[in-house]
C-alpha cells in the first residue's frame, strides 16, 4: 500500500476501486513492528524496508481502506524474547487497536513465532477478545506443528486461513528461507490440506479462506487463468466470504486439486 501511495494512488482511491468492483478489503498484511524486538536477523535491508511500517500508520491505513483485520507477523529472531514478553506485547497491540480491529498473529517458521502451539499460547495468554491467528498451511508444516494442537483451538480464534502446498520434507540443501517463495497450489504436493480443512470445518475455523501462493510460476499465468481461479470459488463461499460448511474436500490430480463435494473448485489466488 505504501508503494502504491508513493506512485500517487491513495488509500481512498484503492477503497473506491474496490467499492466500484463490489469488493471489500477485509485485511491489511503485515504489521511487523508490534513487538519490542521485531527486526529479523536473517533478512536483508531491502526486505526490511518493505515491512517496517509503524503501528499507528497501519491503524490509519486500516481506517482509510475499511479493513477490519490486521495480520501481525512474528518476525523477532528465535530466542530473542521470553514468552512472557511476547504475550505482553501482543496484548498491548490488541488493546491499542483503536479502530476495533481483529489482531491476527501469524506464526512463521523463519523466525521466533513458531510452532502453532506457541502462537496459540500467546493468543491465550493475552486474553484479548480481538486476538486470534492467521493459519497458513506452509507455516504449519515447516514449523513442524501438530494437527492435534489445531483441534484444540476454537474456530472463532482462527481469523484467516491461507492454503498452499509443497513437499513435506525439503530437499537436501534447501532451507526454509530458500523455500519461502516456492509455494504450490493446494493439493499439488504433500501438505495435509484435506485433513486441515476437515478439522477447521469441524471447529468452525474456516474463516477468510483463500490461497496464498507466492511462486515464480505465477508470472506465466494468464489473466484469464487468474480470473478463473477467482471466480471458481464463489459457489463454495457464503455471503461473508467463509467456506460453506456443507461442502467437503477431495484430492484430485488436476492443477486445481482441492475440489468441493458439489464440484466447485477452491480458488487458488486471493481475489
Amino acid at each position: 500500500m505504501e508503494q502504491m501511495t508513493a506512485t500517487g494512488v491513495s488509500p481512498k482511491e484503492v477503497r473506491q476501486r474496490a467499492d466500484d468492483a463490489g469488493m471489500s478489503i477485509l485485511r491489511l498484511d503485515p504489521l511487523n513492528t508490534w513487538s519490542r524486538v521485531w527486526l529479523p536477523d536473517n533478512m536483508d535491508d531491502a526486505y526490511i524496508a518493505t515491512v517496517d511500517t509503524r503501528q499507528d500508520r497501519v491503524f490509519a491505513l486500516c481506517a482509510e481502506l475499511g479493513c477490519r483485520s490486521i495480520s501481525l507477523n512474528a518476525t523477532f529472531p528465535r530466542g530473542s524474547m521470553s514468552i512472557e514478553a511476547i504475550i505482553e506485547d501482543y496484548a498491548k497491540i490488541c488493546a491499542a487497536s483503536a479502530f476495533d480491529l481483529d489482531c491476527s498473529l501469524e506464526f512463521i517458521p523463519l523466525w521466533g513465532g513458531r510452532p502453532l502451539a506457541m502462537a496459540w499460547q500467546i493468543v491465550q495468554g493475552a486474553g484479548a477478545s480481538n486476538g486470534g491467528l492467521v493459519f497458513d498451511t506452509r507455516h504449519f508444516v515447516r514449523g513442524k506443528s501438530d494437527l492435534a494442537d489445531l483441534r484444540t483451538i476454537p474456530g472463532d480464534k482462527i481469523h484467516c486461513v491461507q492454503l498452499n502446498d509443497g513437499p513435506l520434507v525439503l530437499p537436501d540443501g534447501v532451507t526454509t528461507k530458500d523455500d519461502r517463495y516456492d509455494r504450490k497450489f493446494p493439493g499439488d504436493r504433500q501438505f495435509p490440506n484435506v485433513e486441515i480443512v476437515r478439522i477447521l470445518s469441524e471447529t468452525g475455523g474456516l474463516n477468510q479462506v483463500g490461497a496464498e501462493v507466492f511462486s515464480p510460476m505465477l508470472k506465466d499465468m494468464s489473466a484469464k487463468h487468474v480470473d478463473f481461479a477467482r471466480l471458481s470459488g464463489r459457489g463454495a463461499q457464503d455471503s461473508h466470504g467463509n467456506v460453506r460448511k456443507d461442502l467437503f474436500f477431495t484430492r484430485t490430480g488436476s492443477h486445481r486439486p482441492l475440489r468441493f463435494g458439489d464440484g466447485t473448485i477452491h480458488p487458488c489466488l486471493w481475489s
